[in-house]
Formats: C-alpha cells, structure tokens, sequence
C-alpha cells in the first residue's frame, strides 16, 4: 500500500496548535513516482492565502521540507533553460482588475489581488499576474493575517507590477512567497501608510541624565508614550541620529528606555545604554532623531511542520524557494527588514531601490536591512541596486549556524542556531564546515551522508567521517557551492554596514558614501556565519566611511580555513574624511592583497595610519 502524508497548517501558538481551517480535518494524500506527496488541505481566509471563502487546494509538497536544493551546474543550467522557454511561452495573463482591484488608492485592493495571484498560481508555469500602470493599490490593515498577499507553492510566475504602487498597514507585511520556484516580481513601488517610524529635531541633550528632548516634525505622528513595556532592549526600540544640514546619518544610534511628554510640544526619551555620550558624539541641536512607531502584529502563518512560511522580519518574505527574482522593486518605507530571503537559494535583486521616498522630507526608508539573505548552497546575486537611509545594514549575506547538541561518531545532532523564524534544512550530499570552541578552532569539511529529521529546527546528520574533536556547543555551517555577487549598486548615507557578507564574494563596481562600514565581514562565533574567507573586491570606491571601508575580523587566528586568502582589494579607490574612518581593519586574518588601491585623507593621514592590521599573516600592497 502506497505510504499517506497529512497536512494541517498550524497557528503560532505551540500550545493549542490549533488549526486555521476551521477546525476542519485535514484530508491525506498520496506519495507519487516522484516522492512527492499530493495533499489537499481546506483553508479558510485566515489559513493563508486571502480567499472569501474556504476552497480546496492540491499542493506538491516533498516530503517532509522543500524540494532537492540545487545539486550542480548541469542542474541549474536546465533550470534556467526551463524558465527561459516557459518566459517564452509566454502563458496566461491574469489583471488584478478583472479579480476586482480598483487601484484608486481608496479601495482595499488585498482580497482581489489575492485571488489573481491564486488563480495564477493554478494556471501554471508562465502564468502572469499584470497591474494597471501607475495605479496605486491600498492593503488594508488585516488583523488576523501578518502578510497581505501570499505566493505559495508557484513555479514559473511573473508579477508584473508595472509601475503600480503598493500601500500598506504598518500592523502587515506586503507578500510572503515560500516553496516556490522561479517566480518574478518586477516594476512594484511598496510604501506605507501611516508611517512605521517617526521624525524630530532635537532641541535639548541632556548628558548628566543620558537624556534628549526633541519636538516632532510637522504631519509626523507623536512617538509611543512610555517605560520598558514599549521600548525593551532590541531592535526595535532603536533610535537614530541623523545632521540637521546635510541630513546624513551621524551614526550615532541608541536603544530607547523611555519616553515621555513635556506638555510644552516635546518629548524627552532616555537610553538604555551607559555610554550615553558615545552614541551620540557628534550629534547636536538642531539634528534630527528618527524613532521606529510599535504596531501590533497578526501571527504568521506556518505551515503542518511547523516552519514559518511569512515573518514580521521583513517587508517581503522569501522562504523555501529556488530561483526568485525581484526586479526593479522600489521601496520606500518598511516596518523592519525590506527584503529577507530565508532558506532559499540563487535569489536575485536586480535593479531594486531602496530610497527616501522623492518629493517628501522624509528621512528614513526602511526600519532595519535593506536586503538580508540567509542562504542555503546557492549564494545570491545583488546587481545595479541602490540603498539609503536605513536603520541598519543595507544588505547582509549570511548562512546561519547550527549549534552541535550531542556527538555520536559519525552521526551529529543540530538544532538551528538563528531565529525561531529560520529552520535547519541540510541534506544528504551537501558539506559542512565544522568549528571547534564555540567558533574559535577550524575543524574541517565533512559530507553529509544521511540526515533524521525531528522537526523543522532539529535533525541528527550521518557524516561520511566522525569529526576530531568535536563537542556539544560547536558549530556547523553550509558549505557553499558558489561565490555571493554584488555588482553595480550604490549605497548612500545609512547607519551601519553597506554590505555585511559572511561566505566567499565578489563585489564589485560599487559606491559606498557616507556609511559607517562599507563591506564588513566579521565572524560573532554564534548566528552569523561562516568565518569569512575569500572575499574580492575591485573597482568600487568608498567615500567618507565613519568606521572602515573595508573591516574583516575573526576571532582568533585558527578559526580561519587554513590556507585561505582572505582579501583581494584591486583597481579601487577610497577617500576617509576628516580625523576618523580607516581604509582597511583586519584582524586574525591570512592573505590580504591590495593592488593598485588609492587610498588618501582629508585630513592628509598616511597611508600607513589608514591601515590597521593585528595578528595578521601575508599582506601585501602593491601598486
């Protein structure tokens, strides 16, 4: 007899998992020739996808993750093949006018777009889903649904926005797109209303009770009056300084404690931190603050296994997924992250914006990163982008960790070491890097031969080769199959790191101005990784960074890849400003190479002084 797979998606409490359809039972379905488990579920608008009515829907699911990551590159060549014939093809054209979207900025647009985005999703491969040209669509708050517009289980979609606005509710994300394949979005602008963050000049600091006061700028909203109940310790209570003239980031941030009305049209907040004056050195009257506004938020959706098919971490969600691109995506606001590619591989940006919107004053475009990927094997591409003005990182390359839990020889026991959002997904064939004392002793590559999952965050993996010395506590990451690329993309005034990259890359032809890092590759020891190695950088040009152009450290010597070359600089140009920023921070690191690499000062610093290196082995500067 056949072997039965079931399916019930699940709400966010661990506790009830109670089911979103209804209460409904979930119906069975059978594994076919090619493993593959055909489930019909029953859903209802809060099960997922936004319909008026519950419905049936006969899903592909590989049991019990996503589909077989991509192998080789034989493989990804006929993957590519495939979409370009069916972009060919053409296929069917689903408006979002005929499904009963207004685009008048008025209506709430998110059931109609909903059901054209489910009706191609069931057309198939090379079905397109077209806005009107120019129109603007409103998402109405939803409170029992995180994100609006859900894409799940597609191959071969195109969105084509052309050029429509999307506007939603801060309490909501825009879309969620998970175990898809090749799917493209293009020719969207995404914004919100009201705005998820607020803007003030000061008007007092107040040093000896780490304390400012501020007034709000007109047409923005008051900020969220009170203690530690609002404002804890994370990101989300963080504020940013930003110069009243130039309206750059200062790079002076501070996480919230408190904030308090005046009664004379201003506010005072105080900070958590104790070097109070370090966070704001350099910012005065007159200067602007930019607070992030809380909203309360609808619980993701997550699928029979548990995993989180959408997020509250960014604006648009990409999850299980091979082969999405998102083209000429303009953002110009975001309640956290704008875009997050989780569990996914050879994703693309390509020619995305992330900027203040034009015509207004506003002084912030998105809440946290700009782009944040958490990348399997398949590294992405980030090309011809430009970011601004963001409360974080602008784009950060990553493989998350898992943390070693028990050690039987050969077999390994991992639980995911990031967020409870994010899940261990490893599978027989792939290699793992493995790292000794908490991050601080390379212990080699091992091939993964069999992997026993027992949940979405927890798997025992069978290695070809028991690893020496490895214990409870270490770590594992992927070993990827590919470089990261950056290329053509600009970065202007933001608060910390322009491009923060973990794995191998190659950036190139970039403009890094005014940011606090301009590529940073540090190793914590803990959810960011792997120990960076191999990273290529050539004819960019760095201007004015606060901290370093270029920063790579690791936390000991011996948890670098023996043998690696850690830096290639070449054809490149970088001017520091006045008495800070360095060219180059290294530490801990193995082969750096700077070739034909301009590096100068305003304030007329040697070259020698621009270039901090400690415990560092084989570097050289060559004209």
């Amino acid at each position: 007899m056949a072997a039965m797979a079931t399916a019930t998606i699940l709400d966010d409490n661990p506790r009830t998992s109670r089911r979103l359809a209804g209460g409904a039972s979930s119906d069975t379905g059978q594994l076919n020739a090619k493993g593959e488990s055909t489930v019909t579920v029953i859903e209802t608008p809060r099960a997922s996808l936004g319909q008026a009515e519950p419905r049936f829907l006969t899903r592909m699911i590989s049991p019990p993750f996503p589909p077989r990551r991509f192998r080789n590159a034989a493989m990804i060549t006929l993957l590519a093949a495939l979409w370009l014939a069916s972009a060919a093809l053409g296929g069917v054209e689903i408006r979002v006018a005929d499904h009963g979207a207004a685009g008048d900025g008025r209506t709430d647009d998110g059931p109609a777009i909903q059901r054209a985005l489910d009706a191609a999703i069931a057309a198939g491969r090379g079905a397109r889903v077209t806005f009107e040209p120019g129109r603007t669509y409103r998402l109405a708050a939803q409170g029992d649904r995180l994100t609006v517009l859900a894409i799940g289980r597609a191959r071969g979609l195109t969105v084509e926005g052309r050029g429509a606005t999307l506007v939603a509710h801060p309490s909501n994300r825009i879309v969620t797109l998970f175990d898809s394949e090749d799917v493209t979005l293009r020719d969207l602008t995404l914004d919100y209303h009201p705005l998820p963050f607020t803007q003030a000049r000061l008007t007092a600091i107040v040093a000896a009770e780490q304390a400012i006061r501020f007034r709000v700028e007109p047409a923005y909203a008051d900020p969220a009056i009170g203690d530690e109940a609002i404002y804890r310790d994370f990101k989300s209570s963080d504020a940013v300084f930003i110069a009243g003239k130039t309206r750059q980031f200062t790079h002076g941030w501070a996480r919230l404690r408190e904030v308090r009305a005046r009664g004379d049209g201003t506010f005072e907040s105080r900070f958590h931190q104790r070097d109070f004056e370090r966070r704001l050195e350099g910012a005065q009257v007159g200067d602007f603050i930019a607070i992030k506004l809380p909203f309360p938020e609808a619980r993701p959706l997550r699928d029979e296994n548990g995993r989180y098919l959408s997020s509250s971490s960014s604006n648009v969600y990409v999850a299980y997924s091979r082969g999405v691109r998102m083209e000429r995506i303009v953002s110009h606001a975001a309640p956290t992250m704008t875009f997050v590619a989780s569990a996914s591989e050879g994703v693309v940006l390509d020619g995305c914006r992330v900027i203040r919107k034009p015509g207004t004053n506003r002084l912030i475009a998105g809440n946290s990163d700009g782009a944040h990927f958490k990348s399997l094997t398949v590294l992405p591409e980030v090309r011809d982008c430009i970011f601004e003005a963001l409360m974080d990182d602008s784009i950060n390359i990553k493989i998350s960790s898992e943390v070693v839990e028990a050690v039987q020889g050969p077999r390994v026991r991992l639980r995911h070491g990031d967020i409870a959002h994010d899940g261990a997904v490893i599978e027989p064939g792939q290699s793992l890097l493995f790292l000794g004392a908490g991050g601080r002793r390379h212990l080699g590559f091992q091939r993964v031969a069999a992997v026993e999952r027992l949940g979405y965050r927890e798997l025992w993996v069978t290695l070809d080769t028991p690893v020496e010395g490895l214990a409870r506590g270490d770590l594992a990451f992927l070993r990827p199959v590919n470089e990261a690329r950056v290329s053509g993309c600009q970065f202007r005034s933001q608060l910390k790191t322009a491009v923060l990259v973990y794995p191998p890359a190659v950036i190139s032809d970039c403009v890094f101005a005014d940011v606090a890092y301009g590529i940073h590759s540090p190793f914590p020891g803990k959810i960011e990784g792997p120990p960076p190695s191999r990273l290529r950088v050539a004819r960019c040009e760095f201007l004015r960074p606060s901290v370093a152009a270029i920063a790579l450290h690791l936390p000991a010597v011996e948890a670098g890849e023996p043998g690696r070359q850690a830096l290639l600089l070449e054809e490149s140009r970088i001017v520091l400003g006045q008495r800070r920023g360095l060219a180059l921070s290294a530490y801990h690191q193995s082969g750096i190479l700077l070739r034909s690499v301009g590096i100068t000062a305003e304030d007329g610093r040697p070259r020698s002084d621009l270039l901090r290196l400690r415990a560092c082995a084989d570097f050289r500067d060559e004209p």
